[in-house]
């Protein structure tokens, strides 16, 4: 008996041992499971809230562009890219409309306006100099004034620029100097000047002779004449002359920028107004760039029809 009985307890504790290790198991298997699935739900809430942005974000656009349409026809002729707040669902859509006159045309400008707009995003003067150089070989004009141009570059001119993409591709202009630009060039205004009434800051400070008091002046001056006080003064610049004009009003670029708790997106749309009552606009380029969880610069993609 006494036998007996040590054997059975031998084989309840292994019972015993065997169940413990088996729930240890399970609840092992389990925490994975759960975990899995934790992961799984904050992708797909990653996956919702970036689409719910991205979708703000272009609807802010079309948004933007009825506005520009009807403000057209009602007579408003300055657009300088002021942001507007809308609200969709959790996302805040900041809209602005830009008037491309106010932007620096990669085609066209001329030596003074590159360099001085290279300046007035930090690089140093001559670094300027030779960068402006090497733009205009690439697009297959000259300067007198221009030395060997930094950089390994092709003495075969590649024509015009297409999309400011293209920008990246000449030699000495990285991604982060691109995204300094970004905001101030275009290619599709085909001006050599700019319209200082709808120039964002970089932008006049790129005007030969600007300094930051004068273009700060210029801009308190202007902010009163939108709110109907009245443009008092100009520039104030003779040798801006040759660099400014009366903007057109064709070209428009409508930014939306769309952000909830977590992710930030963009979107640009650029247009050009035909005074066509059946088609009153041409899309020339969309730009929608991947969505962002922080605030930080990225790439871009765009094309032009």
């Amino acid at each position: 008996m006494p036998l007996e009985a040590e054997r059975s307890g031998r084989e309840e504790g292994s019972i015993t041992l065997l169940a413990l290790w088996s729930i240890a198991i399970i609840g092992v298997l389990l925490a994975a499971a759960i975990f899995t699935t934790r992961t799984e739900l904050r992708i797909a809430q990653n996956i919702w809230a970036e689409a719910g942005v991205r979708y703000a974000a272009e609807a802010g656009t079309q948004l933007g562009l009825a506005r520009l349409l009807r403000r057209r026809a009602s007579g408003t002729a300055v657009f300088d890219g002021a942001p507007e707040s809308w609200r969709d669902g959790s996302a805040q859509v900041e809209i602005g409309i830009v008037d491309e006159s106010g932007k620096i045309d990669l085609n066209e400008a001329p030596l003074e306006l590159l360099s001085g707009l290279l300046v007035a995003v930090g690089r140093p003067r001559e670094e300027a100099m030779l960068l402006a150089c090497n733009l205009l070989e690439w697009r297959g004009a000259s300067a007198a004034s221009c030395p060997e141009p930094i950089g390994e570059t092709s003495r075969r001119p590649h024509g015009r620029f297409v999309v400011p993409e293209q920008l990246g591709d000449v030699p000495g202009f990285d991604d982060g100097l691109y995204r300094a630009l970004s905001d101030s060039v275009t290619v599709v205004t085909r001006a050599s000047g700019i319209d200082p009434l709808v120039a964002a800051r970089p932008v006049l400070m790129a005007i030969p002779g600007a300094t930051a008091a004068v273009v700060d002046s210029f801009l308190d001056a202007r902010a009163r004449w939108h709110d109907g006080g009245g443009l008092e003064s100009g520039l104030g610049l003779q040798q801006a002359l040759p660099f400014v004009m009366i903007s057109p009003a064709r070209e428009f670029t409508i930014t939306a920028t769309a952000t909830t708790g977590a992710a930030l997106y963009r979107a640009d749309l650029t247009v050009r107004l035909t005074g066509i009552a059946a088609q009153p606009y041409q899309v020339l380029a969309v730009r929608t760039p991947p969505v962002r969880r922080a605030i930080s610069a990225s790439s871009r993609t765009g094309r032009v029809p």
